[in-house]
C-alpha cells in the first residue's frame, strides 16, 4: 500500500467516524427536540454511547471521549482517564470542561495539568470543580439537574460540529 492510498484510506475512515457520529447525534436530536428533553435510554443505550466513544477516540477527540464516559450507566473512569492523557487531541480540551459534571474526572484533569505544568488549564479545571451545583453535599436532584444541563449543552455543541 502506498502512502497516498494509506492517506486516502485514513481519510475515508475518518469520514466514516464523523458520519457515524452525525447519525448517532441526529437520532438523539430527533427524539429529544434537539436535546431540549432527555434522550430516551432506549436510543442512547450504553452500547450506542460506547460506539460514540470509539468514534471520538478514533477522531482524536479525547476530551469528548471523557465526557461521553459520564453518559454510561456506570462512568468508565479507565477510558476517561486514558483519553485525557492523550497528547494528540484534536478538540479544544479546556473549552469542554464546563460539560463535565463528574468531580472525579475534573480532579484528574487538575492533577494532569499540574503534572504537565499547564497552569492556565489547571486553573480552568479548578474553576469547573468549584461550581456550586457540583458540590457533593447538594441534594441528589440538584446534582442530577446539573448533569442533565451539561449533557444537553454538550450534545448540542457536538451536533453543531457534526451536522
Amino acid at each position: 500500500m502506498t502512502s497516498n492510498s494509506l492517506s486516502l484510506f485514513t481519510s475515508s475512515a475518518t469520514n466514516q467516524y464523523s458520519a457515524a457520529l452525525h447519525y448517532y447525534l441526529q437520532a438523539g436530536a430527533v427524539c429529544s427536540d434537539f436535546f431540549n428533553k432527555a434522550v430516551p435510554p432506549d436510543v442512547y443505550t450504553d452500547q450506542v454511547i460506547k460506539r460514540m466513544i470509539k468514534c471520538c477516540s478514533l477522531l482524536n477527540c479525547h476530551t469528548q471521549v471523557a465526557i461521553l464516559c459520564q453518559f454510561l450507566r456506570e462512568i468508565d473512569y479507565k477510558t476517561a482517564f486514558k483519553s485525557l492523557q492523550e497528547q494528540n487531541s484534536h478538540d479544544a480540551m479546556d473549552s469542554y470542561y464546563d460539560y463535565i459534571w463528574d468531580v472525579t474526572i475534573l480532579e484528574y484533569l487538575t492533577y494532569l495539568h499540574h503534572k504537565r505544568g499547564e497552569t492556565d488549564k489547571r486553573q480552568i479545571a479548578i474553576k469547573a470543580i468549584g461550581q456550586t451545583e457540583l458540590n457533593a453535599s447538594n441534594p441528589e436532584e440538584v446534582l442530577q439537574l446539573a448533569a442533565q444541563r451539561r449533557k444537553k449543552k454538550f450534545l448540542q455543541a457536538m451536533a453543531k460540529l457534526y451536522f
